[in-house]
C-alpha cells in the first residue's frame, strides 16, 4: 500500500540571515512576509520573493538570504512512500540509535 506524503516546515529569518537548503526536486519555497533571495546550485542568476511568491527548487544545495525578518514555507512535493521505503526509514532511525559509538580500526598486525 501506497501512502501520499507531503511535508510543510515553516521557517523564520531574521535580517541579512542566511540559509542553506539541500533540497529536494519539486519542493517549493513560499515566502508567507518579508523578502528574500535564493540562489539556487546549477541556475544561473538569483531570484527575488515578496510576500505570496513561491519558487520550485530543482534539488541540490539553495542559499537563501533575507532582505528585512521573514517568514518562509518549505512545501515538499507530495510523493508517494512505498511500504518498503517506510520500513527502510525506520530501519535506518533504529540502526542511528542503537550504534554506541564510533566504530574503531581493527589494529594492524
Amino acid at each position: 500500500m501506497k501512502t501520499q506524503t507531503q511535508q510543510i516546515r515553516t521557517i523564520d529569518l531574521g535580517d541579512d540571515q542566511l540559509m542553506l537548503l539541500e533540497g529536494a526536486p519539486g519542493e517549493r519555497v513560499r515566502v508567507l512576509f518579508g523578502a528574500t533571495w535564493l540562489t539556487q546550485e546549477s541556475e544561473p542568476g538569483d531570484t527575488f520573493l515578496r510576500p505570496g511568491d513561491e519558487v520550485l527548487l530543482r534539488g541540490g544545495r539553495t542559499l537563501v538570504g533575507a532582505l528585512e525578518p521573514t517568514r518562509l514555507e518549505m512545501l515538499g512535493g507530495a510523493r508517494r512512500a512505498s511500504a518498503l521505503q517506510r520500513l527502510a526509514r525506520g530501519l535506518r532511525r533504529w540502526a542511528t540509535r542503537l550504534q554506541l559509538g564510533p566504530v574503531q580500526p581493527e589494529p594492524v598486525a
